[in-house]
């Protein structure tokens, strides 16, 4: 039997393509699934504007008619839009209705809106694709929707009217879509707000309009008013990207009570406007009613695009049914798993020795250490073919026919006893003819290399040595360059500009040796040049690491280069801006096809039955193609009292069986006690695009934003497991492993020893499997408040997480409630008290706020609490933000020239004056020695104005209370802070040795862990989520600190990536920016699953479990001080072997296969610490 282990949305697909790029079928597209696009419609865009067209709209009707796209019918989600480059665009897919498509077919008479790009009086062409049924559904589309859409109201679902929407509301202020009074049609809009409201701008809203910038436009809508105090009518903005608002015309049909009234105004857009958005207004009291608008415009546009007809390639598809390859079928060795490589040749040309490039890191990480590397082989059918290894990927030369999508293979085996198969080595690829570099190996040349000229960027390090060495990697000879300690570093070292293509990716790579490398590091640089020798305009520079410092034997460094469009030349620097010697030698710049490993196919061992259920460690994810192991374990799991912890079952079947439901027995011991019957979840899983890591680019906002280069994390795109749903059904699909999560609540009073009890699955009436499992309950308790504080951001942003028939603050509460009882903390408290400050005076209402205190930390229990946002001052290279109305610094943002250290009197007097009454009031609560000032987040301590900056804003801080704590999350020590920052937030991989960890503790300050990035979801086990209170423990960090809980930018479950956000980390400085995956959430919001609360996850889970672990580790020490003879002996040995599991440096948290290679270390040294204590608690 062969079984698939999805591992990717993609397989690896090489486009050959060799026709011109204006008729260039381009692929790969954004989430293609594993197939291919096998149709487009031409879009031929029209520019008679005298300037170039930069994102403006234009409008494509959806139909058969001349000039209409001919996408009637067609998938919404399978829609893709690019420019004859394969530049992808954004787009809108407009229903007739004014709804804004997705899914589902694509009715006749719909709109495709288009940004365009063009040159002045010229044309461009765009594709549509389609007619690709593994195309997922795309999270974002052009919010510039064309004309207005449905201005009678009379479409729509739920309660709203398509292309509306309604701001949201509360008890006073509710905007709404109704049957009552409409003027015409069946539908109005209804405003509602009550008598003695805040007047507020409450609408029904409708945005994405296109504007032509100059364009004369009459606006015309109807109103109908009852008992408004204010006035109501309609608003209609008009600007651009920059400045949304340009002009805001007002429609106001007045006051008072009056039936249906027309209102009207004429307008001229400003020449730079190209957007608008309108909606209703009431502002003040009273209801009104509004229908039938509409917006005119009286100038024809310049710019306009019309529809070629479809056309469709045809492509053959081979090797996809090869044979399973073993090279002797006799023998009992044989290849485990496979992973196919599909080459995909679009050109009319047979293509040949294309090199593919393949990241295998991932595929180790998937199959967790089973897979014997020495067995890789890559077959053509059951014919191997020769390969490259390069570290943790693979290189070999792939080739199609024309029009054809060909199949490789790569496959491994588990077996130890298979040797290496046909790989080549890295000599071979430096001398093939693939390698484009001169002089690759510097063999030529006799004290200088040729082809390689030495030099420095700027004055050379005094005593600097450049030259060739008789110490060869590869041959005889080896560039050597060494500059002495004492020499100020400064780039030194050999260059060569390689000629390159393009849009094509190239491989670089080199062998490196150094000794004694100081004041910087070593890896390779390279620089994007144009033909006019410049730097590129997209890209500049760039690097492959790992970064290398000290002393090092040859070390291969490699990195990936996809080329600009301006690109001439790649320069390749061997250089460093460091001290010490360093070798450089074998030096490859090929051309690659870059890609990651498909759906892997297994041969699964035969079941002996054909429903298995079997225990997994709780740390690890369960895929949905996990098979059982051949044996299987006992379900047993430990815990003290006053303690949770999970049971992990996996269940798989080799036939389908729908609504599967699992009954748990409560566990009872020999007495006839009983523990609750434990939680029962069912694992959900997410998709995920491409493997994690923080991606930015600056391209325009209307560009289709997704991540090409590698990922930062040892995951894979595909499906995975994170959200634990709240339910006990489930469907279960043939050969399809599905994860069941139970969670045992052990109570403070229960006694000590083992439980056991019976898990059930039941088809319908019938139970199909029966389980038994056993909890072992230790004679310790665990209290109640921890002793380690795990600190999440939580923002409760959007009414997503609103808990319908709730308060916005009950469901805040709620919420809390749901942190608390996994041990972790909120980051701060709301409301925050409300300050206002003038004239001098603080005026404060603490009402709301103190009522949240007090569930917060005498209730909940709850550990932390950052100080109000408001006394937060900046992040990242940004200026101080204005606080109570004054200006931090004299002139205007961004204060260019400002003596950063000075701060203005006013903003100091106004700042410290309301710093003070709200300290002032913790300590009278009780509540100080909980809270802590959070200044700022990452400052860039690498600059001057930046340094001075936080020294002045906590020399000010201080001046109100030298005992309010100052945290900052910087990452790094920097030591011009010490004695001004009093809590460190530090990364916990090695940015600080520990060493001076443990200086800065003993120096007073307090030391927190930051982790912003760590805890993504694309990563095979929980490791960081569980161990980072062992960091803690260990290294002396009182807390950790995660950016959210709860920060998303997409429904979680449709997509589990975050969208592009823009940011700006500096003046003048700002990009678009995607976080790593699953980054700034653990929580998945109940309401689109139809559960009226948050719903936790299994990384959320184990965050508990490891704040659960450090009690362990607390108790210990403390008995251990106490301990004498054996018994002390027993508390270190236990302590030792858990401070073995982690280390300082480390991979990193994306990273979970590297950082915890065994997961099952995590449970053995968990017992050994429980069976410690239990003896010193004698």
């Amino acid at each position: 039997m062969i079984r698939h282990l999805y591992l990717t949305a993609a397989l690896l697909v090489l486009a050959l393509a060799g026709a011109a790029a204006a008729e260039k079928w381009h692929h790969p597209l954004y989430l293609g699934g594993d197939g291919l696009w096998r149709q487009r419609v031409p879009i031929t865009i029209h520019n008679e504007m005298d300037r170039p067209a930069k994102g403006e709209t234009v409008s494509i009707p959806v139909g058969q008619g001349d000039g209409e796209a001919d996408l009637v019918g067609v998938p919404a989600q399978q829609i893709r839009v690019c420019d004859a480059n394969g530049v992808e665009m954004l787009f809108a897919l407009v229903a007739p209705s004014g709804k804004q498509l997705t899914t589902g077919p694509i009715p006749a008479g719909s709109t495709l809106v288009i940004p365009a790009e063009c040159p002045a009086n010229a044309t461009a062409t765009y594709y549509a694709y389609f007619d690709n049924p593994s195309a997922w559904e795309v999270p974002d589309h052009l919010q510039a929707t064309g004309d207005l859409r449905n201005g009678s109201v009379e479409e729509g679902e739920g309660d709203t009217p398509h292309g509306w929407r309604h701001d949201e509301g509360d008890a006073w202020h509710r905007a709404s879509w109704v049957t009552e009074n409409p003027r015409s049609g069946k539908r109005c809009l209804k405003t509602v707000v009550a008598a003695g409201a805040e007047p507020s701008w409450i609408a029904t809203r409708q945005s994405g309009l296109s504007i032509i910038g100059g364009a004369k436009y009459t606006m015309r809508a109807w109103v109908k008013a009852q008992d408004v105090q204010g006035y109501a009518g309609w608003y209609i903005h008009v600007g651009n990207a920059e400045n949304p608002m340009l002009i805001s015309p007002m429609l106001s049909a007045g006051d008072g009570t009056y039936d249906w009234k027309e209102v009207t105004i004429e307008f001229t857009a400003p020449p730079e406007a190209d957007r608008a958005d309108l909606g209703t207004v009431l502002r003040g009291t009273g209801t009104a009613w509004f229908d039938d608008v509409s917006l005119e415009c009286a100038t024809v546009s310049r710019l306009s695009a019309r529809a070629g007809k479809p056309e469709t390639i045809p492509l053959r598809e081979t090797g996809s049914q090869a044979a399973w390859y073993d090279d002797n079928p006799n023998d009992s060795r044989a290849w485990d798993y496979r992973v196919p490589v599909r080459v995909v040749n679009l050109s009319d040309q047979q293509q040949s020795d294309a090199l593919v490039y393949i990241d295998l890191a991932p595929l180790y990480a998937r199959l967790r250490g089973r897979a014997n590397r020495a067995s890789l082989r890559v077959t053509d059918g059951t014919r191997v073919l020769p390969h490259y290894q390069l570290g943790e990927g693979v290189l070999f030369a792939g080739s199609a026919p024309a029009r054809t999508a060909h199949t490789y293979y790569l496959y491994l085996s588990t077996d130890r006893r298979v040797k290496p198969g046909r790989s080549l080595g890295y000599a071979s690829l430096l001398a093939s003819t693939h390698n484009r570099v001169r002089n690759a190996s510097f063999e030529r040349g006799t004290h200088q290399p040729a082809d390689w000229p030495g030099s420095t960027e700027g004055q050379s390090p005094a005593g600097a040595t450049l030259r060739l060495d008789a110490a060869g990697r590869f041959g005889k000879q080896a560039a050597y360059l060494s500059i002495p300690h004492d020499s100020k570093p400064a780039w030194t070292g050999w260059r060569q500009n390689v000629p390159v293509e393009p849009g094509k990716t190239y491989l670089f790579s080199a062998w490196v040796k150094t000794r004694d490398i100081r004041n910087g590091s070593v890896q390779l640089h390279c620089h994007y040049r144009n033909a006019d020798g410049e730097l590129c305009e997209a890209k500049q520079m760039d690097g492959a690491g790992p970064a290398l410092t000290g002393t090092n034997d040859w070390t291969l460094l490699a990195g990936m280069f996809e080329m600009p469009e301006d690109i001439a030349h790649f320069q390749l620097h061997l250089t460093m801006s460091a001290t010490g010697t360093v070798w450089h030698d074998g030096v490859v710049l090929t051309e690659v096809t870059r890609g990651v490993a498909g759906s892997l196919e297994a041969r699964a061992p035969r079941q002996s039955e054909d429903l298995v259920v079997w225990p997994v460690n709780a740390v690890m994810k369960v895929f949905q193609d996990d098979v059982p192991p051949r044996q299987v374990g006992p379900a047993r799991i430990t815990a003290a009292r006053n303690e949770k912890e999970p049971l992990q079952l996996a269940i798989r079947s080799a036939a389908a069986l729908s609504r599967v439901r699992v009954q748990v027995e409560p566990p009872a011991n020999r007495q006839g006690q009983s523990l609750p019957a434990p939680t029962v979840n069912v694992v959900g899983y997410v998709p995920i695009d491409h493997p994690t890591s923080y991606y930015s680019t600056k391209t325009p906002a209307w560009h289709r934003k997704y991540p090409t280069a590698p990922g930062s994390c040892d995951g894979w795109a595909g499906l995975w497991p994170d959200p634990l749903l709240p339910r006990d059904t489930f469907d279960l699909a043939a050969n399809a492993t599905q994860p069941v999560w139970l969670t045992v609540s052990v109570p403070k009073d229960a006694a000590p020893g083992d439980y056991t009890g019976t898990v059930r699955l039941l088809h319908g009436s019938q139970v199909i499997r029966e389980i038994p499992y056993t909890v072992h309950v230790w004679n310790f308790t665990l209290p109640d408040e921890s002793h380690v504080k795990a600190i999440y951001d939580c923002r409760q942003w959007g009414g997503v997480w609103q808990v319908e028939g709730l308060s916005p603050e009950e469901s805040r509460r709620r919420f809390w409630r749901f942190m608390a009882e996994r041990r972790v903390c909120p980051d701060t408290i709301h409301p925050a008290p409300i300050l206002s400050y003038r004239d001098g005076q603080v005026t404060a209402d603490f009402t709301a706020f103190d009522q949240a205190a007090e569930y917060y930390f005498n209730e909940l229990k709850l550990p932390h609490a950052y100080t109000p946002g408001y006394f937060y001052l900046f992040g990242w290279g940004l200026p101080p933000a204005e606080k109570f109305g004054q200006q931090p610094y004299e002139g205007t943002y961004p204060f260019e020239g400002a003596d950063r250290s000075k701060l203005r009197p006013e903003f100091k007097q106004a700042y410290q004056a309301c710093l003070k009454v709200y300290w002032d009031h913790l300590k009278e609560k009780g509540w100080d020695k909980k809270v802590v000032l959070y200044i700022s987040d990452e400052p860039f301590a690498d600059r001057p104005e930046i340094v001075a900056q936080m020294k002045a804003l906590c020399a000010m801080i201080r001046e109100v209370d030298p005992e309010i704590p100052i945290y900052c999350s910087t990452w790094n020590h920097v030591p011009a802070w010490d004695g001004s920052l009093t809590v460190w937030g530090l990364g916990h991989y090695g940015l600080v040795a520990p060493e001076k960890l443990k200086q800065i503790r003993e120096g007073g300050a307090r030391l927190w862990w930051t982790t912003d990035g760590q805890m993504c979801t694309d990563t095979p086990y929980c490791a960081v989520e569980r161990l980072l209170p062992h960091y803690c423990f260990k290294y002396g960090a009182e807390a950790y600190e995660f950016w959210g809980i709860d920060w998303l930018t997409y429904d979680p479950y449709r997509w589990g990536w975050h969208s592009y956000i823009h940011q700006t980390d500096a003046p003048g400085n700002s990009y678009w920016v995607r976080y790593p995956n699953g980054d700034g959430f653990l929580a998945y919001p109940g309401g689109p699953i139809g559960h009226d609360g948050p719903v936790s996850s299994v990384r959320l889970e184990q965050a508990r479990e490891g704040v659960e672990d450090y009690e362990y580790l607390y108790l210990l020490q403390n008995l251990a001080a106490k301990a004498t003879g054996s018994e002390a002996r027993v508390a270190r040995q236990a302590l030792a072997k858990a401070s073995t599991l982690v280390t300082i440096p480390n991979a990193g948290g994306r990273y979970s296969t590297k950082i915890l290679p065994n997961p099952d270390a995590v449970f053995q040294t968990k017992e050994a610490l429980a069976r410690a204590i239990e003896r010193l608690s004698r």
